[in-house]
């Protein structure tokens, strides 16, 4: 299972028609459901979000992403996020650290 980090940001100014509550009660549900942690950020009022979550395939990260009420008002930065134990792993392979 790979881990993501999302940063959800919407355009500002923040257009009229925008449905903040769905896109903040999506993200809910997500948490609720020990999908993901979700935080808000201050800096955007609290309509922007930083998604730290677990998925398997990359494709249906990009379904929920695109489930996203504020998708289309919005700015998403994913990144992929290795483990520590992967790290280490990868850094013996690369002889950087003895075996």
């Amino acid at each position: 299972m790979a881990k993501y980090l999302v940063l959800a940001r919407p355009v500002k100014p923040l257009p009229e028609g925008a449905n903040v509550k769905r896109s903040y009660e999506q993200w809910k549900k997500l948490k609720d459901a020990k999908i993901a942690e979700v935080y808000t950020i201050v800096e955007d009022d609290g309509y922007g979000f930083a998604i730290l979550i677990d998925q398997d395939d990359p494709d249906e990260l990009m379904k929920i992403l695109f489930k996203n009420p504020l998708g289309r008002w919005g700015d998403y930065q994913v990144y992929v996020l290795g483990t520590l134990e992967g790290e280490h792993q990868a850094m013996k392979e690369a002889g950087m650290i003895p075996s």
